[in-house]
């Protein structure tokens, strides 16, 4: 089956756009490669189980484990911060991605940013009852597009293993390659089998979104669809503030491509800081939603307080440069938790 998984990554190519010169001429987010590709993961529960509200830690945590246990020899479950090969290997580089010696970018950067975003159901009732399905998306960025093998064999795997506190069971039923900005795809796995007539998967070039973004108007309505997280002065903040906005977003965009993509964004952020001043404020809508996960590291229970804004905000005046920006984050979601599934919202125009 991890045979056939493999060949998943040999049809891997970009799908062909046909853009014309002027818009590649006017790209908003020159500089910046980081190429993504967008799943829907469709799993179908065996037996009545339950399941937390917030399912992001859930499966973040889940397919952790169970990718290290079909990717390491056993002496290394659970212990992976121990691991002295010079080989990285799938989990460490997908769940522990090391941040290279002698590489000073980012070198104050404390957690270096994951390749992937659990994109966490919305639906956030707990119980399930065997023949339900559990339907959520999957974000891979840069490099970690090269994982999409062992992380389909890694979700099959812990569908065996059990999700939730009472492991319970679930078969991996489907997955889609979504198209760029369509909830739709091409199922490239079904029930245990890969279907190999698929000639290319759907990948959003980074020339892509900035020729999105140029059919938005300069009014957008943003809304957090799972809880955002955002520090400013050592404090997570309790009102969305562009400027702290397009912060954290490049911010991500620039360390994402440094570790996951071609190399860091030279971009002047600066710049954008005093683009983002000069954005105004309407029809805020945001309220503090507290959330929690128990982590379990080692076998000692953790509790983690994960809360965060959710709503809506309209930004009014917003430059083309941040609308590229602020489509650009909306793909890989922003702030703290991100690979939970935290930080997702979408971005609508408001004329």
């Amino acid at each position: 089956m991890l045979v056939a998984l493999q060949n998943i990554t040999a049809i891997l190519q970009p799908v062909e756009e046909d853009v014309v010169t002027e818009t590649r001429s006017m790209d908003m987010l020159a500089g910046l490669d980081l190429p993504l590709f967008r799943a829907r993961i469709t799993m179908r529960l065996l037996e009545d189980g339950v399941l937390p509200a917030y399912k992001g830690g859930m499966l973040r945590g889940g397919l952790g484990r169970a990718l290290q246990r079909a990717a390491c020899p056993q002496t290394c479950w659970d212990r992976a911060d121990e691991c002295d090969s010079s080989t990285y290997c799938a989990y460490r580089w997908v769940f522990a991605t090391p941040h290279p010696p002698n590489d000073n970018n980012l070198h104050d950067l404390k957690d270096v940013p994951r390749p992937f975003v659990i994109d966490s159901p919305l639906d956030r009732r707990t119980n399930y009852a065997a023949g339900d399905i559990l339907e959520f998306g999957l974000v891979l960025i840069g490099h970690g597009i090269d994982y999409l093998a062992p992380m389909v064999f890694s979700f099959e795997h812990l569908g065996g293993r059990g999700l939730g506190r009472e492991a319970t069971r679930a078969r991996l039923e489907r997955v889609e390659a979504l198209r760029p900005w369509e909830p739709i795809g091409e199922v490239i796995y079904h029930d245990g089998q890969i279907l190999t007539d698929v000639q290319s998967l759907p990948i959003v070039e980074t020339a892509m979104v900035s020729e999105r973004a140029t059919t938005l108007p300069s009014n957008l309505r943003l809304t957090f669809q799972s809880p955002l997280r955002l520090k400013t002065d050592g404090t997570y903040a309790t009102a969305i503030d562009p400027v702290a906005l397009v912060r954290a977003i490049s911010w991500r965009l620039h360390a994402l491509a440094t570790f996951h993509g071609s190399g860091p964004w030279a971009v002047d952020r600066r710049a954008l800081t005093a683009m983002a001043q000069q954005i105004s404020v309407a029809e805020e809508q945001v309220q503090w939603v507290e959330w929690s996960r128990t982590s379990t590291s080692r076998s000692q229970r953790q509790k983690m307080n994960l809360g965060g804004l959710v709503g809506s905000i309209v930004l009014r005046d917003v430059p083309p440069t941040l609308r590229a920006v602020l489509l650009a984050g909306s793909l890989v979601h922003i702030g703290k938790a991100c690979v939970f599934g935290h930080g997702k919202y979408t971005l609508e125009g408001v004329r």
